[in-house]
């Protein structure tokens, strides 16, 4: 049984942490830009989902009534993160995703107070398993 959801960290939050801890794990001092389109990132976070075992990840709720499971969530997170300017894509089919420099520094100033240190531990497992599953650019 999964501990209960905290509410004040957004699924937003979540999927940007993972973002930055993912980017300091593999390129602390450079540009993290992997390819992401959304079926893609779809795919990716169902994976983690089920393969993390995390309340983290709970948030981002999959519909397996079409022809591949769509979380409406993630994709709303993806785009508030745009909207936001905590990470970009790429044109001309957006196929790529980066990380902005706003983003870890969400992260540093908010972000990292608000997890446990059971979160944080948590994060790092999914974050590496997030790298397992994307190709950076």
């Amino acid at each position: 049984m999964t501990a209960p959801i905290d509410t004040s960290i957004l699924p937003d939050h979540v999927l940007s942490a993972i973002l930055t801890v993912a980017k300091r794990r593999k390129v602390p001092a450079g540009r993290f830009a992997f390819r992401g389109h959304d079926y893609a990132l779809q795919r990716v976070f169902n994976e983690l989902r089920r393969e993390c075992n995390s309340a983290l990840l709970d948030a981002f709720v999959f519909s397996d009534t079409g022809p591949v499971p769509y979380s409406p969530i993630l994709n709303d997170s993806v785009s508030k993160l745009q909207l936001s300017g905590l990470i970009g894509r790429e044109n001309p089919d957006y196929e790529v995703l980066f990380l902005r420099p706003a983003a870890e520094d969400f992260y540093d100033k908010f972000l990292s107070q608000q997890l446990s240190p059971g979160q944080m531990t948590e994060l790092v497992q999914i974050a590496d398993a997030f790298l397992a599953k994307v190709s950076l650019v």
